[in-house]
């Protein structure tokens, strides 16, 4: 009888070997076992991403073969269940923005810029780095790089702002202080 690590790291080791249904598949028995543990929908969500980025996710019939939905609601799960863990927010909130639903995923990232506020422990100025790149990635293929778009002028300021934390300033009025340079 393997131990849950040895399970864990089993799964692992086949997402870094690039069999990523078969983890998909550990996680998904792992899950079963332990409902509770938010490790195991955050490697089986982690898994379905890398499989459908390496993969696609059209089977000959135009149907998608990894429900998106199901990515998104386990990804959703691991953060319920551990909701201080930056990792499991971030991936649901960057999930959120792959599956286009950037207003919900702008929510998760203002959460996960809370707990970076909360704890000094939690760092989460890379994790909102990221995501001001894959937002205005979103909004530039949204709106065919035109920011004078609605879209692209309600998410921008956001994008920037996760940017402007995302390099260690706490907000953008301090970054603000030091492109104000006197002569």
């Amino acid at each position: 009888m393997m131990s849950e690590e040895e399970i864990l790291i089993n799964a692992a080791q086949c997402i870094t070997s690039g069999n990523f249904m078969g983890a998909m598949e550990i996680f998904e028995s792992y899950i079963s076992a332990n409902s509770n543990d938010p490790a195991g929908y955050h490697g089986w969500a982690e898994a379905a991403m890398f499989e459908i980025q390496e993969n696609g996710n059209m089977d000959d019939k135009g149907n998608d073969i990894i429900n998106e939905g199901k990515i998104q609601s386990y990804l959703r799960k691991a953060a319920g269940l551990d909701s201080n863990n930056a990792e499991y927010l971030a991936s649901y909130a960057n999930a959120l923005i792959e599956f286009d639903r950037v207003p919900m995923a702008i929510r998760e990232f203002q959460k996960l810029r809370a707990l970076g506020e909360k704890s000094e422990d939690v760092d989460v100025s890379f994790h909102l780095y990221e995501a001001a790149r894959m937002l205005i990635d979103s909004i530039n293929l949204k709106t065919n790089f035109d920011r004078s778009e609605k879209f692209a002028q309600q998410y921008t300021p956001i994008a920037i702002e996760f940017a402007i934390v995302g390099l260690g300033f706490s907000s953008v009025e301090e970054a603000m202080e030091y492109m104000a340079t006197e002569e």
